[in-house]
């Protein structure tokens, strides 16, 4: 499957405000963990989402075979990560080889961690896929400019990203990507409306 022009822009902006929503949440819940040592699963999420979420960017600031290929890894890699925590997320809540009846209980996804996350970073690394894919031979986009509030936004972004790999700064990192999450937002709904505009 593949897209061109303002569809694949929009879907890897989109694809982008998902990935920060996914790092915050992995950030936030993981890196409190590793406080404890850094050898630990919890640790690879975060270091992976942290490699998607600048992939994503650098693909769309620099489109070409190369970066495509640097967000096709990112996004494989993203898959994988999600499938396999899911089975650490149902462990913690009790579904276990011996006891799989707790696969059926309704308070499993309400538990912590929420198996349903690893999943989410799944779903998002097939929008990235799809986004990505062909990126070299789609002349539009390439042809495309990015905006200053979509370069700010990405700049948060990095920062942070950068912020959060730390205790002492994560609930900065934390909000400087809410920031960025939200000007991502609206500049997807702005791109959007922009689009619904000039196919009338």
């Amino acid at each position: 499957m593949s897209i061109s022009g303002e569809a694949r822009r929009h879907l890897l902006l989109l694809t982008t405000l998902y990935f920060a929503i996914l790092f915050l949440e992995s950030d936030v819940n993981h890196v409190p963990l590793l406080s404890a040592g850094w050898r630990t699963f919890a640790l690879i999420p975060v270091v992976w989402l942290s490699f998607s979420l600048v992939a994503l960017i650098v693909v769309q600031m620099w489109p070409s075979a190369a970066t495509s290929r640097l967000l096709q890894v990112a996004m494989i890699g993203a898959a994988v990560v999600g499938v396999i925590g899911v089975f650490p997320h149902l462990n913690a809540n009790g579904v276990t080889w011996t006891n799989p009846g707790a696969l059926f209980n309704p308070a499993l996804l309400h538990g912590q961690p929420g198996p349903q996350w690893p999943l989410a970073i799944t779903i998002g690394a097939v929008l990235g896929l799809i986004g990505g894919n062909r990126i070299a031979q789609d002349a539009a986009f390439q042809r495309a400019a990015i905006d200053w509030p979509t370069r700010i936004a990405f700049v948060l972004v990095v920062i942070g990203v950068g912020l959060s790999d730390s205790l002492a700064t994560l609930g900065w990192g934390s909000s400087t990507i809410v920031v960025a999450a939200l000007l991502l937002l609206v500049i997807t709904l702005r791109e959007i409306i922009a689009a619904q505009r000039n196919a009338a």
